[in-house]
């Protein structure tokens, strides 16, 4: 009897566990109706904040907590937190649960939330998952909603709070060193452009992040730039085009391990209130414009990002995992992009690739080649079994080179680490495996 319990108990966990997953795929946590997504990363784990759509048979929003999901890998999204309004100052039977963000501060960690639009309250912890306390009793800014939380690259990292819609405007206000109070009265964000005279009155859904010395307030999939935190911000246009990005998409973007990403939720049937998210790659090109990788989803929607297939046509060098510090993104939404700065000793990772069938070569599109070097072609590590090496010269830009390869099988992790003299410099525009 007691064996039969304890059976009991592990078959309940294990189900449990795989309630609360999310594959790699998109939507990113399928029928679980997350919404209004920000993405931080705290001690190299991905932490999805995010509001929740209670029901798809929702006309009305009926969103009673938020939850956070957190991934150390870009495809496992476990349900870490959820958090109630009853360890606010809300209502404890609340449904205005609407969007928020977080950020971290001298070991501690902060929860900012939307009641509805009635104001931003902030909570605390020492874990970024929580448990989370009320840290007013009141909130932080009122009225309006939708906070980003934005901490600046200069000498003291200053913090800031962005929120707001357009009926009103967009506010700013620099934090203290509390995080729970402000240090200023908040400021309108002057917007200049037809993306935002053109957009409804309603509109908040704002992000704000730097990219080197241009700020980019996003909201929708319209996005403007300044060189000044306050504004004026500019319109520049799109973030994207297709896959609901469209004027109800509500967006964040986030750097890990080198790569840029963009997130946004959407609604799944047109006149109810129940969303699901998206993920993409996501590039900044040579003009400093933004391009959501669309041509990804083209190709690889259900897939997802962080995980790829031997067997594709071919995998974009931009699609990475994770680079070494020295390699550049560079080019345009027209022309493409491909991987500059490759010297010796860097190298390119692409996580979770799927060899299904036996793979015989590999093979790669260089561009700009100088000198001599190679490609060596790893396994699961850095310094990882070497199922393949392909040599290069300067005649191979702009021609693809091949080598044969080890018999692959499973899901591994890949590496390309580039040796070369002291004159070697290639950039990498894609590669794939040949039957």
């Amino acid at each position: 009897m007691r064996l039969l319990q304890l059976r009991t108990i592990l078959i309940l966990n294990i189900l449990f566990f795989i309630t609360n997953l999310s594959f790699g795929q998109n939507p990113v946590t399928k029928h679980k109706g997350v919404s209004d997504p920000h993405i931080r990363v705290f001690n190299d784990t991905l932490h999805l904040y995010s509001g929740h759509d209670d029901s798809p048979e929702d006309k009305l929003w009926v969103m009673k907590d938020w939850r956070v999901f957190s991934s150390t890998n870009l495809l496992d999204w476990n349900l870490t937190t959820t958090i109630s309004p009853k360890d606010n100052y809300m209502d404890e039977n609340s449904i205005d649960c609407w969007a928020s963000d977080a950020a971290t501060r001298n070991g501690n960690y902060y929860f900012y939330f939307s009641d509805q639009k009635r104001g931003i309250g902030v909570m605390t912890a020492n874990s970024p998952t929580g448990p989370f306390k009320d840290a007013l009793g009141k909130p932080l800014v009122a009225p309006l909603h939708d906070p980003t939380i934005f901490i600046d690259d200069d000498v003291k990292n200053t913090p800031y709070i962005v929120y707001g819609d357009k009926s009103d405007s967009y506010y700013i206000a620099k934090l203290n060193e509390d995080m729970i109070s402000t240090s200023e009265a908040p400021k309108p964000i002057e917007i200049i452009g037809e993306g935002w005279e053109n957009a409804p009155k309603w509109m908040d859904k704002n992000y704000l992040f730097k990219n080197k010395d241009t700020y980019y307030l996003s909201w929708g999939n319209q996005y403007a730039i300044s060189k000044n935190l306050y504004g004026p911000y500019k319109c520049v246009g799109a973030v994207g085009k297709g896959y609901n990005l469209n004027e109800l998409a509500h967006s964040s973007f986030f750097w890990w391990k080198g790569q840029f990403y963009h997130i946004w939720c959407y609604y799944i049937k047109n006149g109810y209130k129940f969303r699901e998210s998206i993920i993409s790659y996501c590039h900044i090109d040579d003009n400093g414009e933004i391009v959501t990788d669309t041509n990804f989803l083209d190709l690889h929607f259900s897939n997802g990002v962080g995980q790829y297939n031997a067997s594709w046509d071919k995998i974009e060098a931009e699609w990475y995992y994770e680079v070494s510090p020295n390699i550049i993104k560079k080019g345009t939404k027209k022309n493409g992009f491909v991987l500059t700065d490759i010297t010796n000793n860097s190298w390119v990772k692409y996580a979770n690739v799927n060899f299904e069938t036996k793979k015989e070569r590999f093979e790669a599109l260089l561009q700009k080649v100088k000198g001599k070097g190679e490609i060596e072609i790893r396994m699961n590590k850095l310094k990882g079994l070497l199922i393949g090496t392909v040599y290069i010269d300067e005649k191979s830009t702009a021609s693809t080179i091949n080598c044969k390869i080890k018999n692959v099988t499973g899901i591994k992790d890949i590496y390309l680490v580039f040796k070369g003299n002291k004159k070697f410099k290639v950039e990498l525009d894609y590669f794939k495996f040949i039957d």
